[in-house]
């Protein structure tokens, strides 16, 4: 055997020897896999709840049997968050593993508190992965939420984060809020952070239980519900709907969505909004800053309720003013309620004062006390670019 041969040999043995294992590694059959987890204040210990897949009652080879639940949730209590979780192995017998987290779910107790500590643990935590959206609970304990069936999909925690993923892209009411994002705007002065709530609607008790899978309109259902506000780590309120919708459009993260206008007489007509751009411009009066807000639309028509002329150039411009009128009220009434109720700038205006005005950024010093009273300006601009395929509303095609 040459020498050649000797190094090559050397070199597979080493490879090998690499290859062959991981010290770290653990059997599928030894833990279990948290897909969603809830943090919560129970006095002055936190309660921690998780929900455990129970990967042979979700298996597509072997169906599901009503004999086990396709997930479990366990609780525990103590004096840190990791502390709760250990002691939830006195509950399960399988190691708690986190690499598949999709949700977690504050209660609003923790969060008006205050959810520093326990962000540090997950973000300290290695096998999170930070692809996990983060919600707060609303009417409802995290446990709750955790414990409530899903009719669509066997884990109710994908479904909340599918729920979640897809309202985000179609509807300007909710937000997908990564830990990546949470830690920026928690660390960033001029920006505070806000969470999509969720609530279970309908009734609590027949959602527990396995039987809310067995009817074609379940009982209850996990719902996303406007969003909940911070200033800085803690919850200071509550916005609805439209507070939600104004949220994102001035945070310039609304991709598609339909709103709603009266016609001249009287009835209603959708337009689906198609793009969004808002540009944020700062200027200054006297020692405060001012701030410009433009949201230019694209928008389609998408149903007409109206006895109007669809072929006429003053008809489109009726919807296209309306759309501009829409957006500007939705928006100031979004602005009003963050500065004189939450007083809180959740929108980011502080980000950009030190963005575009460093000097005058540098002589205030608490954001937070100065934006309640800066001027915000609001503007609108809609693009109308289709009305469909059908030229003239259907009551008025046969009206003729």
């Amino acid at each position: 055997m040459t020498l050649r041969h000797v190094w090559k040999l050397t070199a597979v043995s080493c490879l090998v020897l690499v290859l062959s294992g991981c010290w770290s590694r653990h059997e599928l059959n030894e833990l279990a896999i948290v897909v969603g987890i809830g943090i919560d204040k129970e006095g002055e210990d936190y309660k921690v709840s998780v929900q455990v897949v129970n990967p042979g009652q979700v298996s597509t080879r072997n169906g599901m049997s009503n004999i086990l639940k396709p997930v479990v949730t366990y609780a525990n209590t103590g004096q840190t968050v990791p502390e709760a979780i250990r002691k939830i192995s006195l509950l399960s017998s399988k190691r708690l593993y986190f690499a598949h987290l999709r949700m977690v779910v504050f209660g609003e107790t923790l969060a008006r508190q205050g959810i520093n500590k326990s962000i540090d643990y997950i973000s300290r935590n290695p096998e999170m992965r930070n692809d996990f959206f983060i919600v707060v609970a609303k009417d409802s304990k995290p446990e709750e939420i955790l414990s409530t069936f899903s009719s669509m999909d066997p884990i109710p925690a994908n479904n909340m984060y599918m729920k979640l993923s897809n309202s985000d892209n179609l509807w300007a009411a909710t937000g997908q809020l990564s830990l990546d994002r949470l830690l920026m705007d928690l660390m960033t002065t001029g920006k505070n952070p806000t969470m999509t709530a969720i609530q279970i609607a309908g009734d609590k008790e027949v959602g527990f239980r396995q039987m809310n899978n067995n009817s074609i309109k379940p009982s209850a259902v996990l719902e996303y519900e406007g969003m909940a506000a911070f200033k800085g780590e803690r919850m200071v309120g509550w916005l609805d709907e439209d507070q939600t919708k104004a949220l994102n459009y001035l945070q310039d993260s609304v991709r598609q969505t339909l709103g709603v206008v009266q016609c001249p007489d009287g009835g209603y007509a959708s337009l689906d909004i198609t793009h969004s751009k808002t540009t944020i411009k700062v200027g200054r009066e006297g020692q405060l800053p001012v701030i410009d807000a433009t949201v230019r639309l694209q928008q389609d028509i998408s149903d007409v309720e109206c006895q109007l002329d669809m072929n006429k150039v003053e008809t489109i411009d009726i919807f296209r003013k309306a759309g501009e009128r829409k957006v500007i009220e939705l928006l100031e009434k979004g602005v009003e309620h963050a500065q004189k109720k939450l007083r809180s700038d959740i929108f980011g205006f502080g980000q950009e004062v030190h963005r575009q005005q460093p000097a005058m950024w540098h002589r205030i010093k608490d954001w937070n006390t100065v934006f309640p009273d800066v001027k915000v300006h609001i503007h609108s601009i809609v693009d109308m670019k289709k009305i469909g395929s059908t030229a003239q509303p259907v009551q008025e095609e046969k009206r003729k």
